[in-house]
């Protein structure tokens, strides 16, 4: 059986939980039309209201396409980190192939160029993209829209860089902004509060991250409710409080057995040996 500290280790690797942030960020990304929705008009009762609301809806299909271009942007960027790590791993791959001698014998790479292939893959290791534009991008159009959902899209990808970064503060800022200003959208409720779950654990802000998780477990769809009972369990455990710890995980368990998080809410069970 795991120990509780083994278990703390699994746990706490750098960047676990920020790993489901950016996930669920990626998510809106990827499903535009749902993260974007707009309520269907229901039959006008007359000519002003119907037009009030095309021209509405013109609108969000603005806000919709500069949102996009911003994304397609940080592809770009993101494509240049690519770029240049093929470069460099081409680099190392050529240093690393055999060459024949002068005497038609295959020589091994010599200690020169091994110290450049060392030098090499540190570049590697250390390359990040320059989201410098597309980040800056972002966070004027979301200045500029707080109080719809193509802002609050372009709110949570600038805050998802900033956490990249290491800026956790002003993440949680932009975070807290848009958990206050969507209340009446369950969707941008639950990735906001999800990104200040993670944010409040780095920080052992246990308590406050608990009670964001159970806002989010009253809210969220089926695809993310694993995600945010297995923050709570999580959450609890690290307080020690294990008998809340187990319902959460139990109730995990029992809803959503196939899922990735209940693996992890078997091992926090087992961690805790018998109740």
């Amino acid at each position: 059986m795991a120990g509780h500290k083994q278990i703390e280790q699994a746990l706490k690797r750098p960047d676990n939980f920020q790993d489901n942030i950016l996930r669920a960020i990626a998510y809106v990304k990827e499903n535009k039309q749902r993260a974007f929705m707009i309520m269907s008009p229901l039959l006008a009762v007359c000519i002003v209201g119907y037009a009030v609301f095309s021209w509405s809806s013109r609108q969000a299909a603005n806000r919709r396409g500069e949102v996009s271009k911003i994304g397609a942007v940080q592809a770009k960027e993101v494509a240049s980190l690519d770029k240049a790590r093929a470069d460099l791993q081409k680099q190392i791959d050529d240093l690393r192939a055999t060459k024949p001698s002068a005497d038609g014998k295959k020589t091994e790479i010599s200690a020169e160029d091994l110290v450049t292939v060392t030098k090499l893959e540190l570049q590697i290791s250390t390359l990040k993209p320059d989201k410098s534009k597309s980040t800056a991008e972002y966070k004027k159009f979301y200045d500029a829209n707080t109080l719809n959902q193509e802002g609050w899209m372009a709110g949570l990808s600038w805050a998802g860089v900033q956490l990249e970064e290491g800026k956790a503060a002003d993440a949680r800022t932009v975070a807290e902004a848009i958990s206050k200003a969507s209340t009446s959208n369950n969707f941008y409720q639950t990735v906001s509060r999800m990104m200040l779950i993670g944010i409040m654990e780095d920080a052992s802000e246990f308590d406050a991250a608990i009670k964001e998780s159970d806002v989010i477990i009253s809210l969220a769809s089926d695809e993310t409710k694993p995600m945010a009972l297995l923050a709570k369990g999580r959450l609890q455990y690290f307080k020690k409080s294990f008998p809340e710890a187990r319902l959460a995980l139990k109730e995990l368990i029992e809803k959503f057995a196939t899922s990735s998080e209940a693996s992890t809410a078997r091992s926090l069970i087992a961690a805790m040996g018998p109740a």
